[in-house]
């Protein structure tokens, strides 16, 4: 799944491609765009990326469309939201299990285990392929857009963040980061919702095709949430 989703990035970068769905199974892609195409610039796009080379199987001419057909965010399978799912359900047993040897669990250790075990395995998945990660989180996090070298730093970041949380050090400072860090994907990811832009999510890093949905935003808006409740925990106490 990483060179479909690195070839994906790589198409849907090229001038007047809307968007580009690829099938391993059938080993077909279908590319809208709103304006004339040729192969060959498809073609050498995906050359730069290995050995690979796109093809008109149809025998039809590339058609120019006015406009992209749109898939509500509400249509998306649960099947696609999966590995996202089964990750949020690890954290939270992570975080559970951590309070249980506890005599009186809190909110106070609960919050940071979540942040933690959050952090932690959704790095691993970035970590995996860096550029990968980084060619979809350029797409709409804010900071990723803006700022040299935020995007491929950004898995180390968050596997930082990951150990402080976990091992309860410099709460606030990796709260304020987390806050500013969340909030650049919350505006980026409410933007291509309102657009109906069909992007990839990069939660997940490049491992998995996992479509921009409120689900992914509803994820991020709770973490800010999180961390500026403990924020305010730390500042008032």
């Amino acid at each position: 799944m990483g060179c479909v989703n690195t070839i994906t990035e790589k198409l849907s970068s090229l001038q007047g491609i809307q968007s580009v769905d690829i099938s391993l199974q059938s080993g077909s892609a279908t590319i809208l765009h709103t304006a004339t195409l040729e192969l060959s610039k498809l073609s050498q796009a995906v050359r730069e990326l290995g050995s690979y080379q796109i093809s008109n199987h149809t025998g039809i001419p590339l058609q120019v469309v006015t406009e992209s057909p749109k898939t509500p965010a509400s249509s998306v399978s649960l099947s696609v939201l999966k590995p996202l799912l089964i990750a949020l359900s690890v954290v939270t047993l992570i975080a559970v299990a951590l309070e249980i040897p506890r005599p009186t669990p809190t909110w106070q250790h609960f919050l940071p285990n979540f942040m933690g075990a959050f952090f932690f395995i959704f790095s691993l998945f970035k970590l995996a392929n860096i550029k990968g990660f980084a060619m979809s989180f350029k797409r709409y996090d804010v900071l990723a857009k803006y700022v040299p070298f935020f995007a491929p730093v950004y898995p180390v970041l968050e596997l930082t963040l990951g150990f402080c949380y976990l091992a309860q050090l410099w709460l606030l400072p990796i709260n304020v980061i987390t806050l500013v860090v969340m909030t650049s994907q919350n505006i980026g990811i409410t933007k291509a919702l309102i657009k109906k832009t069909t992007i990839q999510c990069a939660c997940l890093g490049s491992t998995f095709s996992i479509p921009i949905t409120p689900i992914t935003l509803l994820e991020n808006v709770v973490m800010s949430l999180m961390a500026l409740g403990m924020i305010v925990s730390i500042v008032s106490a």
